[in-house]
């Protein structure tokens, strides 16, 4: 569906208030994280919000992470929820969502797998990634399969290339339980031995392979009415994932003439519960 830039601000101030008890939870059990994405691009360049981002993205390390999915849920209000394949069964993503249970943003690749579809925020986990070329092309391969199985039971349309076809039964033959192979997938990494690289699970590609020396301690900046932790090099971060970072816009593709942002949701809302949508 299509938002216009009104209606994305009440979903950003949704996110915000998402973001806020994230950041006081994190800072009640000491860990770390770091602004990444289009929300870092935001942070620098706009002290908040990138106009018509429609989400907030964050990065912890993994042992900070971990203790975030074992120990936040009790520490956010009713309202929030911490959904990753360990807190919902159906939950498909290799990365962790904070959900508000009294919006929706229902996306239609989601809609039978019986999830909370509440407006949100990522949290993507940082594992190490192996220096040798071997051991990265041969979890590149078992990925790739676990990738193949879990999209086998999405709502992708069945009209695709025989080929396509093929390879998601073969997926299933090779890995028979869809929920084995979420959570193979998402905990592929994890137990890399240290490595000067991070790969950022679920993330984007350049961040494969990123230098840790990036991220570091981090530097505090403001980000609306908050102040937030990004990586203590956040412009050459920047400019591995974007390239010319200043004169990038991570919504244009997303634009449309009317002035409008296209989403990956049929159905937003600020005010109901996606319980009742």
């Amino acid at each position: 569906m299509n938002l216009t830039y009104e209606e994305m601000l009440e979903v950003n101030k949704v996110q915000l208030e998402i973001f806020k008890q994230f950041i006081d939870v994190c800072n009640k059990l000491n860990l770390k994280y770091y602004m990444v994405h289009g929300s870092l691009l935001g942070t620098l360049r706009c002290n908040g919000f990138f106009p018509f981002d429609d989400d907030i993205d964050v990065a912890m390390p993994r042992k900070d992470y971990d203790i975030l999915l074992k120990k936040g849920q009790k520490l956010f209000s009713n309202r929030y929820f911490i959904q990753s394949y360990k807190s919902e069964k159906n939950y498909p993503l290799p990365f962790a969502k904070i959900r508000d249970s009294k919006t929706a943003f229902i996306q239609p690749v989601l809609k039978g797998l019986n999830v909370n579809q509440g407006i949100y925020i990522d949290i993507f986990p940082l594992d190490n990634y192996p220096t040798s070329k071997l051991t990265r092309t041969y979890l590149s391969i078992k990925e790739r399969i676990y990738s193949i199985r879990i999209s086998e039971q999405l709502l992708y349309s069945n009209k695709q290339p025989l080929w396509k076809r093929i390879l998601r039964v073969s997926s299933k033959i090779a890995c028979p339980s869809w929920r084995m192979a979420v959570k193979k997938r998402a905990d592929l990494y994890s137990n890399i031995p240290n490595s000067s690289l991070f790969i950022t699970v679920g993330g984007k590609v350049k961040e494969r392979g990123i230098d840790k020396s990036l991220f570091e301690k981090g530097l505090e900046h403001s980000f609306e009415d908050v102040t937030v932790n990004c990586p203590s090099m956040s412009q050459k971060y920047l400019s591995i994932i974007y390239g010319d970072f200043e004169n990038y816009n991570p919504a244009e593709k997303y634009m449309n003439e009317d002035n409008t942002v296209t989403v990956s949701a049929e159905i937003v809302s600020t005010t109901q519960s996606y319980k009742k949508l």
